[in-house]
C-alpha cells in the first residue's frame, strides 16, 4: 500500500523547526512517520501537492500530522472494507478533549484530520474508534470548575503541529502510551483498581514499568515511578520522577518533583523545582519554578518565572497557532518558551503566549540591578 505525504516546507510556529524535525520523545517527526508505514508494510513517498498523485488506491497525508500505531492500524483496517474514499477523524471524548488540540478542519462534533485512503469513489467521513482509559487529577476549585481534572489515556490519536502547544500534548500523549500497554497485560479482576489514581496496585505497578539506562546515578531517596530514563542521568537527593521521559545525561538535582514530563537530552533542573506536563527540548535549563503544561526550547533557560497557567475567570486559554489565534479548548495552559530565550526572575508570563526564539527578558524594573539602586 502506497502512502503520500504531502509537503508544504511548512515550519513550528514561532519556533521555526522544519515540522519533519519537530520532536516526539526525542526522534524526529518525518522518522515515526516513516517507521510506522514500514511497519505496517507501506511504502511512503513525499509529494509537494495532491495534484500529484495519480494512485487511486492510496493514503495520503500531511507532513505536520502527527499520528499513533494505534491509529494507523484503524485507519487501514477501515479502508480494507470500504469501497468509498474515506475523510478519518474522531468523536469529541475527554481525551481528545484535553490532548487533541483544535485545528481549522474540526468541526462541532468531531475533530478532523488530513488523513484520507483515496479510492475510485467519492469521499466519506470516517470516525476512529479509541478506547480511553479514565484518570484525573484533584485541582482546588479556585483553578478548575469541579475538582477532577481529566487526564485520561489512550493509545489511538492523531494531532496536527500547527503550534509548540500542539507538539507538546503530541509528546505527553506519547509518553503516556506505555501506561496503557502495562493496563492491557493486568487482569479484569485488578485493572479497575489500577485504573484509580488512588489504588495501591496503580502504584505497584509504576515501579514495574521503570526503564533505567545506563551510566545512570540515582540517588537512594529518590523515587522512580513508571519513568524512561536515558544514559547518563543525575538524579538528586528526595526528587520523584513519574511517568516521565528523561533522556539522555539529563540533571535532575535535589528535591524536585518531575512529574508526566518529557525531558530533552541535556536537560538541567536545578534544586526545589515543580515540573509537571512539561516539553523540553536539548540543554534546557530551569530554576525556581513550579513549571506546569509548558514548553522550552533548544538551548533556552528560565530563572524563577512566574509561569502563568490558567485564567482567573476560569475560561479557556487562547494560543497563537500557524492558524491563527484560537481557542486551545484548555482551561490549564503555561508558556511556550523559544529557542535561546532567556527569560530573568521576576517576570510574570500569561498563560498561552510564545517567548520568541534569542529573546532575552531582562528582569522588571522593580528588582535592584545597580549598584546606586538604594541612593
Amino acid at each position: 500500500m502506497n502512502f503520500y505525504r504531502v509537503k508544504s516546507n511548512a515550519t513550528l510556529h514561532e519556533f521555526n523547526d522544519p515540522i519533519g524535525k519537530c520532536p516526539i520523545l526525542g526522534r524526529d517527526l518525518n522518522v515515526i512517520q516513516e517507521e510506522l508505514i514500514t511497519n505496517v508494510g507501506g511504502k511512503l513517498m513525499d509529494v509537494d501537492s495532491e495534484e500529484n498523485i495519480h494512485d487511486t488506491h492510496c493514503f495520503i497525508f500531511s507532513e505536520d500530522l502527527y499520528f499513533s500505531k494505534q491509529f494507523l492500524k484503524k485507519a487501514i483496517d477501515a479502508a480494507k472494507d470500504s469501497k468509498s474514499s474515506l475523510q478519518y477523524r474522531f468523536s469529541r471524548n475527554t481525551f481528545n478533549q484535553r490532548y487533541v488540540l483544535p485545528c481549522s478542519l474540526d468541526t462541532d462534533k468531531h475533530h478532523v484530520f488530513n488523513f484520507q485512503f483515496r479510492s475510485v469513489l467519492e469521499i466519506k467521513p470516517h470516525i476512529i474508534e479509541q478506547e480511553v482509559f479514565e484518570n484525573s487529577m484533584r485541582l482546588p476549585r479556585q483553578i478548575v470548575s469541579g475538582e477532577n481534572y481529566s487526564m485520561d489515556q489512550c493509545a489511538t490519536y492523531a494531532i496536527h503541529l500547527i503550534s509548540p502547544f500542539h507538539l507538546m500534548f503530541a509528546n505527553l500523549a506519547m509518553n503516556l502510551e506505555r501506561t496503557i500497554q502495562y493496563q492491557n497485560k493486568i487482569p479484569d479482576f485488578i485493572k479497575k483498581r489500577f485504573n484509580s489514581i488512588k489504588g495501591k496496585w496503580y502504584f505497584r505497578g509504576l515501579k514495574q514499568m521503570n526503564r533505567i539506562g545506563k551510566n545512570c546515578v540515582i540517588h537512594p531517596t529518590a523515587i522512580v515511578e513508571g519513568s524512561v530514563i536515558g544514559d547518563g542521568v543525575r538524579i538528586g537527593a528526595n526528587t520523584i520522577v513519574r511517568l516521565s521521559t528523561v533522556q539522555n545525561n539529563c540533571y535532575i538535582s535535589d528535591n524536585v518533583s518531575v512529574m508526566h514530563s518529557v525531558l530533552g537530552e541535556g536537560t538541567f533542573i536545578a534544586n526545589s523545582n515543580y515540573i509537571n506536563s512539561c516539553l523540553t527540548y536539548k540543554d534546557v535549563f530551569l530554576i525556581h519554578g513550579p513549571y506546569q503544561l509548558s514548553i522550552f526550547g533548544q538551548n533556552s533557560a528560565c530563572f524563577a518565572v512566574i509561569n502563568c497557567d490558567i485564567r482567573l475567570d476560569q475560561k479557556n486559554i487562547k494560543i497563537p497557532t500557524s492558524e491563527g489565534v484560537m481557542d486551545s479548548a484548555q482551561p490549564l495552559l503555561g508558556i511556550a518558551y523559544g529557542h535561546r530565550s532567556k527569560t530573568g526572575g521576576g517576570n510574570i508570563i500569561a498563560a498561552g503566549r510564545i517567548v520568541p526564539n534569542d529573546l532575552h527578558i531582562n528582569p522588571p524594573d522593580n528588582i535592584i540591578l545597580n549598584f546606586d539602586k538604594w541612593k
